[in-house]
Formats: structure tokens, C-alpha cells, sequence
């Protein structure tokens, strides 16, 4: 009961929240995976492959979103109850931003 009360106020920072994102941004990056053909060898090469890199582009854009309000999330929540260091959200982070890196240079596109 006194952990409810420590997270009353603060929606963003209870953990069931945390978990949420988190669960989520993972989905999301399961699907990004999915599509990664899209801005392969075999979709660069098509006439609608700058169509591809955008719908690409956007689903990195929301899977990153998903997993640094993660990182933000258990970050606080770790402020208040001392929680572990949230390292899945943390890595999904930094692969989100070496993928953004490769697709900018078009390395999938090899």
C-alpha cells in the first residue's frame, strides 16, 4: 500500500507504466525488423523504395519514441524506489539510433 502512494501522483513513473512502454517498444521493434526488407537490396531498388524508406523511417521514429518514454519512465521510477537500471530500454534506445545511422546512409540498402 505505501509503494501505491509513492506513485500516485506521478502516472508516468509507476511501474506497471515502465513495463508497459517497455513491452511495447519491444513489439514495436519486433516489427520493425519485420519490414526491414523494405530498405533492403531488394526494396532499394524499386520505384517506390523512397515510399519504403519513409513508412521505415516512421516506425523507427515511434519505436524509439516508445523506448526512451521507457528509459524516461523507469528512470524515475528508480529516483523513487531504487528499481535496477533499466538496460533492455536503454540498448533498444541505442539500436534504434544505429539504425537511424545506417538507414541515413543507406547501408541497408547494400
Amino acid at each position: 500500500m505505501e509503494q501505491e502512494q509513492k506513485y500516485e501522483n506521478d502516472f508516468l513513473y509507476k511501474p506497471a507504466v515502465g513495463t508497459a512502454l517497455a513491452v511495447t517498444a519491444g513489439l514495436s521493434f519486433f516489427f520493425l525488423c519485420m519490414i526491414l526488407p523494405l530498405v533492403g537490396p531488394a526494396g532499394s531498388r524499386v520505384e517506390h523504395a523512397g515510399q519504403n524508406k519513409v513508412v521505415f523511417l516512421l516506425v523507427l521514429v515511434v519505436t524509439f519514441l516508445l523506448s526512451a518514454l521507457s528509459v524516461f519512465s523507469k528512470m524515475g521510477r528508480r529516483k523513487i524506489d531504487h528499481s535496477p537500471l533499466p538496460g533492455f530500454s536503454i540498448g533498444l534506445s541505442a539500436v534504434c539510433i544505429l539504425t537511424l545511422i545506417i538507414l541515413l546512409f543507406d547501408g541497408f540498402a547494400i
